[in-house]
């Protein structure tokens, strides 16, 4: 990891060396084509607009792009829209859980590619050693996605009935679990702020991954966690769990941010690569997606062995996913007010503008004119 970028409460140097481990096994399981990854050749016509050899000229056939998610069934949902087959290059898909980890591997040079949060490109200036606008980001974000009519939005603020937590202010002394690196740590600093409180006002647990703060709450380890309804599905319905703030309420997006190496996005055959896959990628989200509910469904079901109920939960929420304009002056504005308020309380390490950790190199592929 670069010294420019490292953070106090970042993995421990021997944690980052397991990750990066793990990391290189699973793109050796991945192989060159089939399971996790994909392979083709020629000129295969890219989703909603052609091939990139015939639009742009440019040979993508030694292409081997890393972009890595957090959880499994991602290339298996990708496999299974075809749209993804016969690509003129190749792609490996490895399972990082968790965006503090998937920010250990990207400026570990493991991936191209890396699954965190809308706000993640924020936070790392904020949280750089060195000014990026002087030295240049080593990452940026470069594609958003977020779920604006989810009926269940995330992530979400849920507390256990017998904390006695009833609005955010009451959260002062409680056990909070969080993950950092991504859009959870936006809600956790978010609500903190809304509260008037700081992280020394509660009992903050931090976990590596939504998953394990999910279970600790579930486990009545936590008073409460900043998650998602899916996965804290039995205690809230159960009435022994409540929700007491979501996305809107806190002032975030709320979403998820793609986030690539600067040398990557620099590299002209990459980068054409990259547009290729989200143009493919954004019409998986707005139009297979919510047509082909039972083929999504299954793969949850099998793939990450989910209930028919949280698949269920999960797909109505997927249905929504769409792409945010990362140019427009609203996300700015969202992005610059989550800083201001996390480095108030003291979440990071300083209030920088965020912008240089982004860029809108894709804003026209991704997102309708307006």
């Amino acid at each position: 990891m670069s010294s420019t970028t490292r953070k106090p409460w970042r993995l421990a140097r021997g944690t980052s060396a397991v990750v990066i481990a793990a990391l290189t096994a699973v793109l050796a399981a991945c192989g060159s084509s089939g399971g996790a990854s994909a392979s083709g050749g020629g000129s295969s016509p890219a989703a909603g607009g052609g091939s990139v050899r015939a639009s742009g000229g440019v040979d993508l056939s030694g292409v081997n792009l890393k972009i890595s998610y957090q959880t499994a069934e991602f290339p298996a949902l990708l496999k299974a829209s075809g749209l993804f087959s016969n690509l003129p290059y190749k792609y490996e898909v490895p399972i990082i859980n968790g965006p503090a980890n998937q920010l250990a591997a990207l400026y570990g040079s493991q991936i191209d590619v890396g699954e965190a949060g809308d706000n993640t490109g924020a936070f790392e200036v904020a949280n750089a050693t060195t000014d990026w606008a002087k030295t240049g980001p080593p990452i940026q974000s470069f594609a958003i996605v977020y779920t604006p009519k989810a009926p269940h939005p995330s992530p979400a603020v849920f507390v256990t009935k017998s904390s006695g937590i009833k609005t955010l202010a009451d959260l002062k002394g409680k056990k909070i679990g969080y993950n950092y690196g991504g859009n959870i740590y936006a809600g956790y600093v978010a609500l903190l702020a809304q509260a008037g409180l700081s992280p020394k006002d509660v009992k903050p647990v931090q976990f590596p991954a939504n998953q394990a703060a999910a279970n600790a709450f579930n486990a009545g380890d936590l008073d409460a966690v900043v998650s998602s309804y899916s996965v804290v599905q039995k205690p809230v319905d159960s009435g022994q769990a409540t929700q007491i703030a979501d996305p809107h309420s806190l002032g975030i997006i709320g979403g998820g941010g793609w986030i690539a190496r600067t040398s990557v996005l620099k590299d002209p055959v990459k980068l054409a690569a990259i547009k290729d896959f989200f143009t493919r990628l954004r019409t998986f989200y707005e139009q297979w997606v919510p047509a082909h509910e039972d083929a999504y469904e299954h793969v949850l079901e099998t793939v990450s062995n989910q209930t028919p109920k949280i698949a269920k939960i999960n797909y109505e929420n997927a249905k929504y996913t769409t792409f945010y304009k990362i140019g427009s002056p609203q996300f700015s504005k969202i992005q610059k007010e989550i800083v201001d308020g996390a480095y108030k309380i003291g979440g990071l390490k300083s209030d920088a503008d965020g912008k240089i950790g982004y860029t809108t190199e894709f804003d026209g592929i991704l997102t309708s004119s307006g």
